[in-house]
């Protein structure tokens, strides 16, 4: 059932702008439907993508599909087999797929060539654990011997977790593990009183439902003085940032929270999506950005010249996005220079891969031993 505040978003979104022919001779060289992969329905990410496409199709014309799906994997297949052409996912799930982690290392995956259009990390939104209110969780050490969610085949989401465990000193052995077919479902658990913990955003829909549940929503915090507790976890997420949340439930200006967040949302496609296409929709997000930039509490920050930055780049940029970013003055030699280590760094996990797969299947190791096996090839986790 959609919440209130999600309807409040959709309608947003359905009144801004008009249609526009700006991009019609574009839109008339482009596939006739843009097929675009997120999480599902209720998560801030689906709400976002649905509002970004909104304003794209009313300013240039070009028409949008988005295919919600609950776990990292399912969303990359029609990616991946040419049925779609974009995704909107988090950096963990982006960073896990281009070093081939988790899901991952399986025969049939590895790393992945991914390419980034665009990667936002709002500072005022939390990305982190959120408990129940009434859970008698007030650290992040309180989670020992709690109900905690996972969610199967989100193995993105379970190492952001696993690294929020590592910062209190635990262990998934340490809680109870409760399973959860997607992200959007593990936190409405907070609300039935399923779990007293799961991985959530500030200003995901589905947490303002939680909110006005009877267990309510506190959000545990991560202090920046617990130097240990901030190297164990990011030596499991080494992508996580810290931020002063202040936008959405259960935390405002007047009582801000210090959790931790990463580049989310993060538009991706594969090396080899035509350059023409990706330089259009590059373009098309940008600038249709008055049109949806009200849509969603997080959409101000997806305003190209604020999320273009070093600290957000996880992947390399593709081509097409480059030539957008350079014909708007945004692409410098910081990048540049990063854009070439990733790029080295995808051939040599490539190489790296290859050996591993024909060296394992030669001594026939199970894909469900394939992992251990790769993350013993690779040395360690990557920084």
């Amino acid at each position: 059932m959609r919440t209130k505040a999600m309807w409040v978003v959709v309608v947003l979104c359905l009144a801004m702008g008009l249609p526009s022919t700006y991009f019609a001779e574009a839109a008339a060289k482009l596939p006739e439907l843009i097929i675009w992969t997120t999480y599902d329905v209720g998560t801030s990410t689906y709400m976002q993508t649905a509002c970004m496409a909104d304003g794209v199709m009313k300013k240039t014309g070009i028409k949008m599909r988005i295919l919600p799906s609950g776990n990292d994997i399912s969303r990359l297949i029609p990616l991946r087999s040419g049925i779609a052409h974009f995704s909107t996912m988090s950096g963990p799930s982006a960073y896990s797929g281009m070093y081939g982690l988790w899901d991952y290392a399986r025969y049939e995956w590895g790393p992945q060539s991914f390419r980034q259009i665009l990667s936002v990390i709002d500072y005022d939104q939390g990305i982190s654990v959120a408990v129940a209110a009434d859970s008698n969780i007030k650290t992040l050490r309180d989670l020992k011997g709690k109900r905690v969610t996972y969610v199967p085949g989100g193995t993105s989401i379970n190492a952001c977790m696993e690294a929020t465990l590592a910062f209190a000193g635990l262990t998934w052995n340490d809680v109870v593990k409760i399973p959860a077919p997607s992200l959007a479902t593990s936190m409405k658990f907070i609300g039935e009183g399923k779990t007293d913990a799961a991985w959530a955003s500030t200003t995901s829909p589905v947490m303002f439902e939680v909110e006005r549940s009877p267990h309510g929503v506190f959000w545990p915090e991560y202090p920046p003085e617990d130097k240990a507790g901030w190297e164990r976890m990011l030596k499991v997420a080494p992508y996580l940032v810290p931020v002063n949340a202040t936008k959405g439930v259960g935390v405002s200006k007047e009582k801000p929270r210090r959790l931790i967040s990463y580049a989310y949302p993060l538009i991706l496609t594969y090396e080899g999506m035509n350059e023409d296409l990706v330089y259009e929709m590059a373009k098309a997000i940008d600038v249709s950005f008055e049109l949806y930039k009200s849509g969603h509490p997080v959409m101000p920050a997806w305003e190209f010249r604020k999320a273009v930055s070093l600290k957000s780049m996880l992947l390399p940029y593709h081509p097409g996005a480059i030539r957008y970013l350079k014909e708007i003055g945004l692409w410098n030699s910081e990048l540049e220079k990063k854009q070439a280590l990733l790029i080295q760094e995808q051939i040599s996990l490539k190489k790296l891969w290859d050996e591993t797969v024909a060296e394992a299947t030669t001594k026939r190791i199970k894909e469900q031993d394939l992992s251990d096996f790769w993350m013993t090839k690779r040395g360690e986790t990557p920084k």
